[in-house]
């Protein structure tokens, strides 16, 4: 059996997360942002249990996944132990561009 790993979002994510729950509160409220952002951080379970779930993206950095939410694109990186949430973005942003802002290293 896998050992079970740990999850870890970059500060960037966390600030990710925080811009998504605050445009959607000021476009239907601050219930359905909270609900929406629930639901993103639904989708970091199955990569826990199934890390290798999201396709490689190596042209944007080396070892980084995507997995998606609706119109969101959730980058990570994982190692036997751990998984790093990096970025969580709209598919319409310019991944490589914002990917290359920070740091994506776990």
């Amino acid at each position: 059996m896998d050992t079970p790993r740990r999850l870890r979002l970059t500060e960037q994510a966390e600030e990710d997360l925080i811009e998504i729950w605050t445009f959607v509160a000021e476009q239907r409220g601050t219930a359905a942002a909270s609900a929406f952002v629930r639901k993103i951080q639904s989708r970091f379970e199955p990569l826990l249990v199934h890390p290798e779930l999201g396709p490689r993206r190596d042209d944007l950095a080396p070892g980084l996944r995507v997995h998606f939410h609706q119109k969101y694109a959730l980058y990570y990186r994982h190692t036997d132990g751990e998984v790093v949430i990096v970025r969580v973005l709209h598919g319409s942003r310019d991944a490589r561009a914002l990917l290359g802002e920070g740091d994506t290293s776990p």
